[in-house]
């Protein structure tokens, strides 16, 4: 029958024309993202960290830098932590080598910047924004 394929396809159109909307507005309403989104920022929790130095080691690119400070009674405490966006290819492995899991990603997806100096940020200086206080 000629016509058929075109009827399908109009049927289809028709069909979206009148359904459900999926877009959203986005600046004012983002989709939440899945439990297996990795981007964004690596949030640190200071309070689980041993400053092993493990997800700076495993990090491929070297988008990570630490500075880890001594106390008097030879504890480690991580002081820095610097995580360069712009040089990271967020393969998680940061992430999944972390032996008591101090490390995860926000899941903010909007991170873009228009200066180079903006991609560089420091985790822990975050934390204490945030109220998290780092304990010393």
């Amino acid at each position: 029958m000629w016509g058929k394929g075109l009827g399908k396809g109009l049927g289809v159109t028709w069909g979206h024309l009148w359904g459900k909307k999926e877009t959203v507005s986005y600046p004012e309403e983002k989709i939440p993202m899945t439990e297996r989104f990795r981007g964004g920022h690596l949030v640190m929790e200071t309070e689980k960290c041993i400053s092993c130095r493990l997800c700076a080691m495993s990090c491929p690119n070297a988008a990570l830098d630490l500075h880890i400070v001594t106390d008097e009674a030879k504890k480690r405490h991580m002081a820095e932590y610097w995580h360069d966006i712009g040089r990271c290819i967020y393969c998680g492995i940061c992430v999944e080598v972390c032996p008591t899991k101090a490390i995860s990603w926000d899941r903010d997806f909007a991170i873009a910047s228009y200066f180079k100096e903006d991609m560089r940020y420091d985790a822990v200086a975050e934390e204490k924004e945030k109220g998290g206080e780092p304990h010393e």
